[in-house]
């Protein structure tokens, strides 16, 4: 069963669908996509997971994509807006008498990691663990390098293929994700592809440095998102793992 949901947040609207599974009470995954996302881009993570008896709540984020059915403008979305919504999110959950609240897990995909893992930080002991996939870890170096190319940051920058504000980057310049990782002390793990060209592996390798406890999968060759055969395969490794820990 899939349900529609509408969740409030600050005066804007969240969509997004949950994925219940033949269970009356579950633990849940809430996935978060990346930068110019949408929740549809996680249909098979979330198909995949509610056949396994895991709920997975799947969403936009508010301005998070020209096509979001999300209230918001992507000029007005900021990395910390999307943990806003996140956290409204699970706060949302934690309410829902179905859900198994020992168990759930944040999921999250290139900036939906970074996103997930400034969550993870904040709500450390009701996160029971974190996925991260090629995590967008370089956000903050990259935000750096766009600034430099400006005497004054223009009201509007475009970043990628998506439209932003210049909040956007001075949001990602005042975070220090690194400090936030050796703040979550939860299993995490990270699968990154090593051919991945929007985000260099090298800050994955980071990234493992300072949570305490990850475990690194890394697809020789793979690119920056994962497509056909190794996408399947990421998807039954993600399911198997919240079923090792539930």
């Amino acid at each position: 069963m899939i349900e529609t949901l509408h969740i409030g947040n600050r005066g804007k609207k969240i969509y997004g669908l949950l994925y219940v599974p033949e269970k009356d009470r579950f633990p849940l995954v809430i996935i978060s996509h990346g930068l110019g996302g949408v929740h549809e881009g996680s249909t098979d993570f979330a198909q995949d997971l509610s056949a396994n008896g895991i709920g997975a709540f799947i969403f936009d984020f508010c301005g998070g994509s020209y096509d979001s059915k999300s209230d918001g403008k992507t000029t007005e979305m900021l990395v910390l807006s999307e943990a806003g919504d996140l956290e409204c999110v699970l706060d949302h959950f934690l309410e829902d008498e179905r859900i198994d609240t020992d168990h759930i897990f944040l999921m999250g995909k290139s900036q939906g990691a970074f996103v997930s893992t400034i969550v993870a930080s904040r709500r450390k002991d009701q996160i029971k663990a974190l996925i991260g996939l090629y995590p967008g870890y370089v956000l903050q170096d990259r935000a750096a390098k766009e600034a430099e190319k400006y005497e004054t940051l223009p009201e509007e920058i475009e970043v990628l293929w998506l439209k932003v504000g210049r909040n956007y980057i001075e949001d990602l310049l005042s975070i220090d994700i690194y400090q936030m990782m050796e703040e979550y002390r939860g299993d995490v793990l990270l699968i990154h592809g090593s051919k991945d060209s929007i985000v260099p592996f090298e800050y994955t390798k980071r990234a493992m440095e300072h949570f305490p406890n990850a475990e690194l999968i890394v697809l020789d060759g793979a690119e920056h998102g994962f497509h056909g055969p190794e996408r399947e395969g990421v998807v039954k490794t993600v399911t198997a793992y919240i079923k090792e820990r539930i």
